[in-house]
């Protein structure tokens, strides 16, 4: 199959100045108009979080933790206070983190942001201060997505199959709405690490969850037989040509490695939180991530699988359910089974079928 090589751009090229001109314009407008849809469909999910208790989400501005503190606070009423890393001029984030705080105090509860690196020496003890006196257990999830979406040097550059598609340009999230806004199919390059790059997401990605432990166990919030931490994992195929042979893959198995430190420092709970492959702002700098996405989505939707965002964030609810004691809460399972079609799909793809393989989607 003869297909053309594109460049993948950030926000499936949407111009900078399109993004600020409107994130000023209609983002706090969006954002809170976003997420009073949403809650018409949050309630109470079982997770039992005593008042005594605060849960700390690393992230929590965009994507799936977002979703998850937005079941925290108006699900399960539980206080909840995040640290994110967004460009107050360039990204959504900003506007729904003050969509989620203002709610939040409007109904009585407990919400706080912090727009900061959370690896930047310093964040921690100013949250941790925050926190400390106020609260007996933190709970802790950590969502960072931020790393270097090549491979390593052994393996090389290469090419991938992917998909161009329209962003919308508030939301920052790929637009599958309608036929139109899937532009074309082909092969994106994919680069080879530097040692710089490693590096940064191996501190983003890998020991992230450490650190943050390690400071609120000093501060005595993490609490052996209590405090819960959890990260959000992606259960990559082996053979994933981007995602298991850089960085991305090195990053997740040292964040795994590190549960099992924290369990066994800190006698917290630790819980790989594994998530399929949703239409983020983060996935979209994947490449081969919008095709993974799209593919994947139309055949869980062709099974009536499909799960967005705001469904993971409820399901994700199960792991601050009493008598939950597993290490792994998998909720992947249907994209998982749908990986050999998804391949088998991928493989026969091609722009003169391109969009009519997506017809689940539009309209959505």
């Amino acid at each position: 199959m003869d297909l053309e090589v594109f460049k993948k751009q950030p926000l499936g090229g949407t111009d900078r100045r399109t993004i600020v001109s409107g994130l000023a314009q209609h983002g706090p407008r969006a954002a809170r108009e976003l997420l009073d849809k949403q809650l018409a469909h949050v309630r109470p999910r079982g997770a039992v979080i005593p008042n005594d208790t605060a849960v700390l989400i690393l992230g929590g501005s965009n994507g799936i933790t977002r979703a998850v503190a937005i079941e925290l606070l108006f699900g399960a009423r539980a206080a909840v206070f995040g640290v994110h890393y967004d460009s107050e001029k360039m990204q959504i984030g900003v506007h729904h983190v003050a969509a989620m705080s203002e709610r939040a105090t409007a109904e009585g509860l407990t919400a706080r942001f912090w727009n900061n690196d959370a690896t930047k020496p310093g964040t921690a003890l100013e949250v941790i201060n925050e926190l400390r006196g106020k609260y007996r257990v933190v709970h802790l999830i950590n969502g960072i997505a931020a790393g270097a979406t090549k491979r390593y040097v052994e393996h090389g550059p290469t090419k991938v199959k992917d998909i161009d598609v329209a962003f919308d340009p508030i939301m920052q999230v790929p637009d599958f709405s309608q036929p139109e806004n899937i532009r074309r199919v082909g092969f994106v390059e994919v680069e080879v690490a530097t040692d710089t790059d490693i590096e940064r997401t191996n501190k983003f990605m890998g020991t992230s969850s450490l650190i943050w432990a390690e400071a609120l166990a000093d501060a005595g919030l993490l609490v052996a037989g209590q405090s819960i931490v959890g990260f959000c994992d992606y259960d990559f195929e082996p053979d994933d040509p981007v995602y298991a042979m850089g960085p991305l893959a090195g990053a997740k198995k040292l964040q795994r490695e590190t549960m099992t430190q924290i369990r066994e420092r800190f006698g917290a709970k630790t819980v790989r939180l594994c998530y399929p492959a949703v239409a983020t702002t983060a996935l979209g700098a994947i490449p081969g991530g919008l095709l993974m996405y799209g593919l994947s989505a139309q055949i869980l939707k062709e099974r009536g699988e499909y799960q967005d965002v705001m469904d993971l964030g409820a399901a994700t609810m199960k792991m601050f359910e009493p008598g939950f004691d597993a290490d792994i809460l998998r909720l992947d399972d249907a994209y998982q089974a749908a990986l050999p079609e998804f391949h088998r799909r991928e493989k026969a793809l091609g722009s003169a079928d391109l969009q009519a393989a997506f017809t689940a989607l539009y309209g959505t």
